[in-house]
């Protein structure tokens, strides 16, 4: 992956200096890095292609744990565009608690790179908590995909996701919470490299 430079050298999510370093951080390019072995929280419209653009930025298993009726939407298709679906195991929950479990599980386990869950009501911070001790314990990255009401937690960070429509694979990102500073709004454009690699633009600063 590539990653152009932000304007004015903004650092967005977590700040590479302040972030815990047992694990170290994925980066892309210069400005975004998100702490592995952390959870950090999603929302918005297109909070799966941002879930999708981190496991594409790693090596290894990804897991997806959802309710049926939240995972149903999940296209072969279009993941491939981003990773080898041979890579992802999906798990279908058929409870709220069997999904905050298996992603507890999921966690904790070694050689899982990315730990994906989708969530209609965010986790709180007693369920944060535990999540974060599990990502520590493997230093594997959580991502919560939230399509209702986010609550006080304690992920790492926060953002909000939003098709841009300046054409295909083009995106809003906002890191709207960040316990190593760095917020703001940012345009976002994935396009397929000449070599086959993947790469992801930042384009332009978003309008607020």
């Amino acid at each position: 992956m590539e990653l152009s430079s932000l304007p004015h050298g903004v650092t967005i999510g977590a700040n590479d200096s302040l972030c815990p370093k047992r694990h170290g951080v994925l980066t892309l390019g210069d400005t975004i890095a998100l702490a592995k072995g952390r959870v950090h929280e999603v929302l918005g419209e297109s909070a799966d292609c941002f879930a999708l653009t981190v496991a594409a930025n790693l090596k290894g298993p990804v897991i997806w744990i959802g309710l049926g009726r939240d995972i149903a939407s999940l296209n072969p298709c279009a993941v491939q565009d981003f990773i080898d679906p041979l890579r992802l195991t999906i798990v279908e929950a058929v409870s709220r608690q069997e999904a905050l479990w298996s992603c507890e599980q999921a966690l904790r386990a070694q050689g899982i790179q990315c730990v994906i869950l989708e969530l209609v009501r965010g986790i709180d911070l007693k369920e944060s908590r535990r999540f974060q001790l599990a990502a520590e314990e493997s230093g594997t990255i959580g991502l919560i995909l939230i399509s209702g009401r986010a609550h006080t937690s304690a992920a790492d960070t926060r953002w909000h996701c939003t098709p841009s429509f300046d054409g295909e694979m083009s995106w809003d990102w906002a890191c709207t919470k960040s316990r190593h500073g760095g917020l703001g709004t940012w345009r976002v454009k994935w396009t397929e490299g000449k070599d086959g690699s993947n790469t992801i633009h930042l384009v332009a600063t978003a309008a607020a």
